[in-house]
């Protein structure tokens, strides 16, 4: 594959759950008798996913949830997938998408149209009077080249132009009949695509089929823990996969241990389903915040980078349990303590929605230090005197600010940050000074004539709460 996704990959997204999806799929299509132990599933290798059986492949799966059905949105990825096949006989390729692909403008069908792309590429390096066709540029060592360029060269490392050129005309001409064993896959209810909102209902339906055949009792709770069990079990793989990933070595997902989860109670598991629970839906708001068309977000150009997305791999790469204590830290106005994880996170959906998310993205991810064993993120300013940031969820929804400073001075799980971060960023117009020491003791104001250096065993004489856009300003400078 030419560029490895899983670092900014979740378990929890569209690309995970159709894996799981289609791992499921191929299981309930044999009956329980059969032997799994050869087949397993594997991430981010030569493709999104594929499946393999006797540790070689038998299909690659290309996963793009693009909110657009014109084809220039596939055709990289399409483009990719072909290559990758004509490299593998007998290996078939899908790709799945969440909105249905249109074909190419004078062509009747996806494999025509991928042909049509694989045609242009020819005609360009044939009619260049220079060496700076794709192909050209493909057998090279030029940089910062197109993205057509780098899948050709990924999968040909080692061509000269020439050879590229004829592998491509035998794809063309169906020597190499990779094209032929390409398609978009087909789902039960006839579609070739499969919506956001309902690969969730198509999982569940495998996972009851699993329980059936396994004369397992199917209710709607066991369905709903053994889903986030599943994709829990999917989360753990790509944490690994992102601290190891200087690891050439790459290891799959078994069948057989996929099976074996099935037999799980999962009725038992209380306490990771609510953890599976909040990380899911925490990327969920992500996710949509990405793709709300009021938030005008943008994915970046290629070879640039996204604050957001480079936030969200830091906080992919957590376990359930680790992303719940940073959210915490994230609401110092709430006291998360004993809340119930699920009930918290519904009385603060705003909070990371519109709060959190946008600060995530707005403000320079190379100033984030990230510390987690101890449960934070914050911002810090480049040179000194240094000054530390807090991304919170809190929202304008109090009446007066001074009510915030009551409930973040008041919130015994909140001691820590009055000794450390002089700026909480916040959904509000101006910047309010707290002072901790007098909120939380009945001394006389500190004296404008005093140090205000702490000693590092003392609570902050002042924090702000800050806008958000005077926090970038003060970031920035």
């Amino acid at each position: 594959m030419s560029f490895d996704a899983s670092p900014s990959w979740s378990g929890f997204n569209y690309q995970g759950k159709v894996a799981l999806y289609y791992s499921l799929k191929c299981i309930n299509e044999e009956s329980i008798e059969k032997d799994f132990s050869n087949y397993s599933l594997m991430l981010e290798n030569n493709e999104d996913f594929e499946i393999i059986i006797d540790n070689a492949p038998i299909s690659f799966h290309q996963v793009k949830a693009y909110e657009k059905s014109s084809y220039s949105k596939y055709s990289d990825a399409l483009l990719e997938i072909t290559l990758e096949l004509s490299k593998n006989p007998n290996v078939i390729g899908k790709i799945h998408t969440w909105k249905v692909i249109n074909f190419k403008s004078d062509c009747t069908d996806l494999r025509s149209s991928i042909s049509d792309d694989i045609q242009k590429i020819l005609d360009e390096y044939q009619d260049a009077t220079d060496q700076n066709s794709i192909l050209h540029k493909a057998a090279s060592n030029a940089k910062k080249t197109c993205k057509t360029t780098s899948i050709i060269r990924n999968a040909f490392p080692d061509k000269s132009d020439e050879e590229l050129a004829l592998q491509l005309q035998s794809i063309l001409s169906g020597i190499n009949d990779a094209l032929s064993r390409i398609s978009a896959y087909e789902y039960d209810d006839g579609n070739s695509f499969c919506d956001l909102s309902d690969v969730n209902a198509k999982i569940k339906s495998e996972l009851s089929i699993c329980f059936s055949q396994r004369n397992i009792p199917v209710t709607t709770s066991q369905l709903n823990k053994a889903f986030l069990y599943f994709l829990g079990i999917m989360d753990r793989y790509i944490i690994d996969r992102h601290k190891n990933k200087q690891n050439s070595k790459k290891f799959p997902i078994k069948f057989t241990e996929i099976i074996d989860a099935v037999t799980v109670d999962h009725e038992d598991v209380s306490k990771e389903y609510i953890a599976h629970k909040f990380k899911e839906r925490f990327f969920f708001h992500i996710d949509h915040y990405m793709e709300d068309p009021d938030e005008e977000y943008q994915s970046p150009e290629f070879g640039k980078v996204c604050n957001l997305q480079e936030i969200r791999k830091k906080l992919l790469s957590l376990t359930p349990y680790q992303l719940w204590e940073h959210y915490r830290n994230f609401s110092p106005q709430i006291n998360l303590k004993n809340n119930n994880i699920d009930d918290a996170f519904e009385s603060n959906n705003d909070g990371i929605r519109h709060m959190l998310i946008r600060i995530f993205h707005e403000i320079d991810f190379n100033l984030a230090i990230h510390n987690p064993l101890k449960f934070k993120l914050i911002y810090r300013n480049t040179l000194p005197p240094y000054q530390h940031y807090l991304p919170t969820t809190i929202t304008n929804s109090f009446r007066k600010v001074t009510q915030i400073e009551r409930q973040i001075t008041s919130n015994p799980n909140m001691i820590e940050i009055l000794y450390e971060v002089e700026n909480l960023i916040y959904n509000g117009n101006i910047i309010h000074p707290i002072s901790p020491a007098t909120s939380m003791h009945t001394e006389a104001p500190i004296s404008q004539d005093v140090d205000q250096r702490p000693k590092r065993n003392e609570i902050l004489p002042i924090i702000n709460l800050i806008p958000l856009t005077d926090a970038k300003d003060q970031l920035a400078k």
